[in-house]
């Protein structure tokens, strides 16, 4: 072991002589370790809440969506599915038909958005089937001859509706027929045939799903007319150049934009939080390494004697200056130590067992995510190290300038 290692580690065990030492050791300890801790959990919910709201908004939507410049539709959208699965790094691609709509039974009354999928593409394109809890995808196209069309409702929109599988709704669209006395709203039976839950409130309040044929014939489109395309990015690819590269493809006749593009505010707002959060919560750490400013200042002064016989037997200056940034680095590297032990606890802990919980029709999510990433472990104990060795020059600075004789005098 080196000189200089021995020596500050030496100092660091004869802290219990000093109880001013001592004490100012131990606060910087905790204060390093609770500012670490503090600092990983808050950028740990940070991420987690920003992934969880990602993948549940993600999962009843694709990766890209191609649609008109106007609300004109996607006339012979089989063409334009061809033309884009043949674009390299395009996974699958699927038509869809948005609508709104006013959905009634006999409990209740709630303004919805319709959206008619072919029930094989869409399991290509999104995750809505594995939120399915009641039902299934599939029993969307399966009809029996003159029975009303299927249609499957989010769960909280199922419970306004008070409507459960096999039950019966009316769907009005905004959309008007001209009859003999006069315009009339079109009015179309579905069949609940699912109930799916997102783990979004918005979603699963206000959306449904039905055939792609019966949302055809809902709003009135021609059969081979869509709203859109929607297309499944394969694994390692980026969205937003494959956008680019789709819409060079189609010369720009179609608008096609990835999904995180049309809800860049959003994200870019969870992302500014979670860096403001960072540099804010940083300051507990700065705050802690004062005390590891004193402990050193106040070993400096009760070592002047050890350093100056040090000085003596040939010490230089850099020799001196390391060992008290050492003993400054064990309290930041035991400090930083603990809190990531800490964080990595409680982390665990709120995960598994789900200790703290939300409100789902606010949150989107019923209790606290925490994104377990071993970068962010990485990265906050290295700015904690680093604060420490900062904070280690100034006192270690004057410890090297001591004159040798003045310290033996002044023992």
């Amino acid at each position: 072991m080196k000189i200089d290692n021995l020596i500050a580690l030496r100092y660091f065990k004869s802290h219990k002589r000093n109880s001013i030492v001592s004490f100012l050791s131990i606060t910087s300890i905790i204060g390093l370790m609770l500012g670490t801790a503090t600092l990983i959990l808050v950028v740990s919910v940070m991420s987690g809440f920003t992934n969880n709201l990602k993948e549940k908004l993600m999962g009843t939507n694709s990766d890209i969506i191609i649609t008109d410049f106007s609300t004109v539709p996607v006339r012979d959208y089989d063409k334009l599915i061809k033309e884009v699965e043949n674009i390299k790094g395009v996974k699958a691609a699927a038509p869809f038909v948005n609508t709104q709509a006013v959905s009634m039974s006999g409990s209740g009354v709630s303004g919805i958005i319709i959206k008619g999928i072919d029930a094989d593409l869409e399991k290509t394109v999104s995750k809505i089937s594995s939120f399915i809890t009641f039902g299934t995808i599939d029993d969307l196209k399966n009809r029996q001859e003159g029975e009303p069309y299927g249609i499957l409702l989010g769960k909280n929109l199922a419970f306004s509706l008070m409507a459960g599988i096999g039950d019966t709704i009316t769907l009005i669209s905004p959309q008007l027929n001209r009859g003999p006395f006069g315009l009339n709203p079109k009015m179309r039976s579905f069949i609940v045939k699912g109930i799916f839950d997102t783990g979004v409130y918005e979603y699963n309040a206000s959306m449904a799903y039905i055939s792609i044929e019966a949302a055809q014939d809902f709003i009135g489109l021609k059969e081979n007319s869509v709203t859109g395309i929607s297309v499944a990015v394969e694994s390692g690819i980026n969205s937003i150049d494959l956008v680019y590269t789709i819409n060079q493809k189609i010369e720009n006749k179609y608008w096609a934009r990835d999904w995180l593009s049309m809800n860049q505010s959003l994200f870019s707002a969870l992302e500014l939080e979670k860096y403001a959060l960072f540099i804010v919560l940083t300051l507990i750490i700065i705050v802690a390494s004062f005390s590891i400013v004193s402990m050193i200042a106040i070993t400096v002064k009760d070592k002047q004697k050890d350093i100056a016989i040090l000085r003596a037997y040939g010490a230089g200056s850099s020799c001196i200056r390391s060992i008290f940034i050492r003993q400054g680095l064990i309290v930041g590297i035991l400090g930083t130590a603990l809190g990531n032990i800490a964080a990595l606890l409680l982390s665990v802990l709120v995960t598994k067992y789900k200790l703290i919980k939300l409100p789902e029709d606010i949150y989107f999510m019923d209790s606290l995510p925490l994104n377990i990433d071993y970068h962010v472990y990485l990265v906050v104990s290295v700015c904690a190290v680093l604060v420490t060795f900062l904070a280690s020059l100034l006192p270690s600075n004057q410890s090297a300038k001591m004159n040798i004789v003045d310290g033996i005098r002044n023992d």
